[in-house]
Formats: C-alpha cells, sequence, structure tokens
C-alpha cells in the first residue's frame, strides 16, 4: 500500500481516542473573536487569566478587548489594517490581539527578541500601521520607525495591570524593568487608550475562509522570513480538531493552561490563546522563563494542561525543585515545535509521573495536523492526523507517493492549512493536487508505519533548532557576508544536549582580512543584526567550504566536518 491509500483509507483511525470523530463539523460562519466573545459571555466570572499573581475574570478582559477596540479604530485601524504586536506574553497582548480581531484586522506578531532590522523587515512586508511595544524594546522600534509606515506606537509596561502600590513598590526596587521613551508624537500610552473616552462600537463582520486573521513570519532556505497567511477558518479548524482529539482531558470552564509558549507563535496563538482561552479556561501567564519560579506556579495554581517544548521538559526534568513540588493536578502533557528526544520523555514520565504527548505542526498548518493518542502514545513517533486531516509521504524529487515505511517528504491536507504564502511564487513550490486534494509540502522527512503513526526523519530545509527557537542558516549567512572581511559562510546546528541544536559559523575570510579578524568582533557584528537567540555560539575559521560542482555549499558537509573535528 502506498501513502496516499493509506491517506485515503485512514487507517490511523483505528488508534484514536475513545469517541473521536475521523470527520468533524467545523463552522465556517464563526471568526476567532466570535469564540472569544462567546467564551466571555458563557464564563463571564471565571478567570481568564492569571499573570503576575494577578487575576482578571472574562467579564473584565472583554470589556479591556472592546475599549482598546474602540481606541484603535479612532486611531484609523479597520477591517484588513495590519497591526503588528512586539511584546511578550502578557495581558497586554491578549487584549491588543483580540481588539485587533474585534475590527476585522489582522495581526502580526513579532517575537520580542527581534532586532530593528527585524522589525522594519516585518513591518514593511505588512504595512502595518500601528504596532503595540513594550517600553524595554521600544528603542528597537525607535531606531527604524522613520522607515516604515507606522502611525501609532503603543507602548505599555510589563506591570501596567499591577495594583498601583506593587507598580511603585516594584519600580522602586528595580524588580518591574522600566525605560525612558523618546518624544515622538506617534508614541500613545497602552493604559491611557484603555481609560479614555471611547464609544461602543460593532464587531467587524468577517468571511471567515476569505478573510486574514495573521500574518505570520516564517524562515526559509532562501533567505528572508516568508509572510504565512493563515484566516479565521484556518484557526478556527484547529481549535475545534484540537478540542475533538484531547476532549476527554478538557472540560469546558474548568482547565488551566499553561502559558509560556510565546504568543507570537502560532503554537501559543492557537493552542493557548485559541483552544484554552475560547473554551473558558483559565491561562497561566508567563511572560518569561524563571525555572524555579516557574515550577513552583504550577503547583501553586494546579496547572492542568501543559503544552510546551522539549527543552523545557528536559530542564525541568533534571532541576531537583520537580521532584519537591506536587505537580498531580496535570491532565495532559503537549510537546511540540521541535522532535522530543525519547530520552527527555522518558525521564520527564519518570520524575513528574504524567507521559508527554508529542505532536506536529507548522506555521503554515495553524499548527496542529498530528497528535499521539494520549492513551496509546509511541514514544519516537508524532502520532497520527488529527480529525479532517490526511498525511502522506512522497519522493520529493519526483512527487510519487511512497510505500509505507519508507521515508520521503512528509504532506498533509485539511482546512488548517494556510490561504498561502504572501509572496505567491512560493506556493508553487509548495501545493501540489494529487486525488482531488490540495496537498502541502511541509520540507520535513518522515516516514509512516503499518498502524498510521508518522516518525520524523530529517528536515529537508536546513532548519536550526536552538533553545525550541528555529534558526534558519540563511538570514545568518546573509548577515555575516555583510562583514567587509567575509568571504564565504556556511551556518549550521550542531546537536546538543542542553540547547537542542548550537549554532555554529563556519567562515572563510579575505585573503588579506586573514588573522585580522576574530570570533568575538564577528559575534558582537551578529549580535548587532540579529535577534540574540540566532547569534552563533561557535566560529570556525576555514580555508574553503565544500561545494557542489556547481559550486553550492554543501551544509551537510560542513555539519559533518565539525562533528569530525570534536
Amino acid at each position: 500500500m502506498n501513502t496516499l491509500e493509506m491517506a485515503f483509507n485512514r487507517i490511523w483511525v483505528k488508534n484514536y481516542p475513545r469517541d473521536v470523530s475521523p470527520d468533524i463539523t467545523i463552522p465556517d460562519n464563526k471568526s476567532v473573536y466570535d469564540l472569544f466573545e462567546e467564551a466571555a459571555s458563557r464564563f463571564s466570572g471565571n478567570t481568564a487569566v492569571i499573570f503576575l499573581d494577578s487575576r482578571y475574570s472574562f467579564r473584565e478582559l472583554l470589556g479591556y478587548v472592546e475599549r482598546m477596540s474602540a481606541a484603535l479604530r479612532r486611531l484609523g485601524v479597520g477591517k484588513g489594517d495590519r497591526v503588528a504586536i512586539y511584546l511578550p506574553n502578557s495581558i497586554q497582548f491578549i487584549i491588543a490581539y483580540y481588539a485587533t480581531l474585534r475590527l476585522g484586522a489582522v495581526v502580526t506578531p513579532m517575537n520580542p527578541l527581534y532586532s530593528p532590522r527585524e522589525i522594519e523587515y516585518q513591518v514593511n512586508k505588512t504595512e502595518a500601521k500601528v504596532i503595540f511595544a513594550l517600553d524595554i524594546l521600544y528603542n528597537n522600534v525607535h531606531q527604524v520607525i522613520d522607515n516604515t509606515g507606522i502611525r501609532h506606537a503603543v507602548v505599555c509596561n510589563i506591570a501596567d495591570f499591577l495594583p498601583g502600590f506593587k507598580r511603585t513598590l516594584g519600580k522602586v526596587l528595580k524588580k518591574i524593568p522600566t525605560a525612558p521613551l523618546p518624544r515622538d508624537d506617534r508614541i500613545i500610552n497602552f493604559m491611557d487608550l484603555l481609560k479614555g473616552d471611547w464609544e461602543a462600537h460593532a464587531k467587524a463582520a468577517v468571511n471567515p475562509r476569505e478573510d486574514l486573521l495573521s500574518l505570520q513570519f516564517t524562515g526559509g532556505t532562501t533567505g528572508l522570513p516568508k509572510g504565512v497567511m493563515l484566516t479565521h477558518y484556518n484557526i478556527v479548524a484547529n481549535i475545534y480538531q484540537m478540542h475533538e482529539f484531547i476532549k476527554q482531558y478538557l472540560e469546558d470552564g474548568r482547565e488551566t493552561f499553561v502559558a509560556l509558549l510565546p504568543f507570537y507563535h502560532i503554537y501559543g496563538q492557537s493552542v493557548i490563546l485559541g483552544a484554552g482561552l475560547t473554551k473558558g479556561n483559565t491561562l497561566l501567564v508567563f511572560p518569561r522563563l524563571e525555572l524555579e519560579q516557574f515550577i513552583k506556579a504550577l503547583a501553586r495554581y494546579k496547572a492542568t494542561i501543559f503544552p510546551g517544548v522539549p527543552t523545557l521538559f528536559n530542564a525541568m526534568a533534571k532541576h531537583p525543585l520537580t521532584r519537591q513540588v506536587d505537580l498531580s493536578s496535570l491532565k495532559l502533557v503537549i510537546s511540540g515545535a521541535d522532535t522530543l528526544p525519547v530520552e527527555v520523555a522518558r525521564e520527564f514520565e519518570r520524575v513528574v509521573g504524567k507521559r508527554i504527548v508529542e505532536g506536529y505542526g507548522l506555521t503554515e498548518t495553524s499548527p496542529v495536523t498530528h497528535i499521539n493518542p494520549p492513551e496509546n502514545t509511541r514514544y519516537g513517533s508524532f502520532g497520527v492526523p488529527v480529525s479532517n486531516t490526511y498525511a502522506a509521504v512522497i519522493n520529493p524529487e519526483n512527487l510519487d507517493f511512497l510505500p509505507v515505511g519508507e521515508a520521503g517528504e512528509l504532506v498533509v491536507s485539511g482546512p488548517q492549512v494556510m490561504l498561502g504564502y504572501m509572496d505567491a511564487e512560493e506556493n508553487e513550490r509548495v501545493f501540489l493536487e494529487r486525488g482531488g486534494r490540495r496537498w502541502f509540502r511541509t520540507g520535513d522527512m518522515a516516514r509512516v508505519d503499518e498502524d498510521g503513526y508518522f516518525y520524523f526523519v530529517d528536515r529537508i530545509k536546513d532548519l536550526i533548532k536552538h533553545k525550541g527557537f528555529s534558526v534558519f542558516p540563511a538570514e545568518v549567512e546573509a548577515i555575516l557576508y555583510e562583514h567587509p572581511a567575509v568571504k564565504e559562510a556556511a551556518v549550521v546546528g550542531v546537536p546538543d544536549e542542553r540547547y537542542g541544536q548550537r549554532i555554529v559559523a563556519a567562515v572563510v575570510l579575505k585573503p588579506e582580512k586573514k588573522g585580522e579578524v576574530t570570533a568575538d568582533e564577528l559575534s558582537k557584528y551578529c549580535g548587532e543584526r540579529l535577534a540574540e537567540y540566532k547569534r552563533p555560539s561557535e566560529f570556525i575559521f576555514l580555508d574553503e567550504l565544500p561545494k557542489t560542482p556547481v559550486g553550492k555549499v554543501l551544509r551537510r558537509a560542513v555539519r559533518d566536518m565539525l562533528q569530525q573535528r570534536r
């Protein structure tokens, strides 16, 4: 049997959890904002968010969202406009996110670690007219704002929602980071917008299948990040798919979701802001990871649903505090965003007493396409396709569907698959039509067994996973090539037990510059132009890089060479 036949027979359904249907009805008349508003009405008195030890009910949160929506409307934001969110996980992010959606506008979230150069690129690519930013991050925006079409910058402090005495004391004791703001008429205080006079208005009418919800950015081997167009229907579909698959662990309005996964990432948006919040559950929000405080908070607030990443689970399993606190409230621990090493999964289960349920997804698929059945997980597998989803394996060269068990490129089809990339020419490369379905080529090598469980093999793209972040070599190489002393560069990831992969740059200097440039200089140069997590941790100087006969640098050969040198 080839994997196309397997997909249409959906042989994996036999492993589905009890009462889970392979085909569910996904409403095409509801936006993500509609789901949030319905939850806020149904669970108005429940705690929606716990942030910095303060609680906010759904009634309060909806009020903040409606006020911010009205304020954005006065600033000229309307349906289809793009709003950038340059914030860490916070109640401010949630308010900005849903206020934007209420207007039928499109969010384009950014990693808070972005450099000015990266901010400028994404803002200009999306034509964002408003940006939300933290005061301590605003200087990065200020450096490039004149090169963009940003009309208004809504700036907040991380502790704006704390009671006055706590906020004042925290700043005096310097426990709450703050930063002065430059004089600029474009800067508006977040809290001033919430407190100002506002006029109620109806939410925008949205066509979920056609109207965009988010422009997410993901990298590629060709260089600059690509804009992924996700519709309301894409995200609504994924919310319904996730709830169907794990419904035996979820009771609407009763769960506490761990909200450490970054909201700027689609994993955090769909799984936490979507599947968590829109069902009336409480979000336990962390703006950053402080491991001891994080572990204590999970126990203190009796977290029940814990979406995370392998590096976090690895750190928890090795921390002595994990063995000392009571984490028995956890009902479901979910891993995504990177391959879960079997040894990490087993050690976490030994220490915490909970088995990690590994899944799979991509920015382009909203993100979830596969999940391990919680009661029938298989170590080393990222699970089976969720409801309404088809998956198969093809030969990446001739696009033939391969036999079961043979490794090839993973392709998926389902309602959660993106509308497309912003650059239309990219779409021709990643979509194919077979068997009456539109398939998305993931760029990941995988295989599937006779029971329909899928296993990750390798990345076709040379993506580096460092500390849970995606780092694309071509982007880092482009920066190195701008250095006047660099002739050639190849950036690769090498295995690292602590960080997943370390970023190593192999550099060939121009003949006249050899001996004049140090690794520290190149590290500083990259640090000024890239987010910290993208900066190589090591620089190796070579006389030449391995190449193909046509001159293409062989990154795999570079990796192999580095491994042999250790």
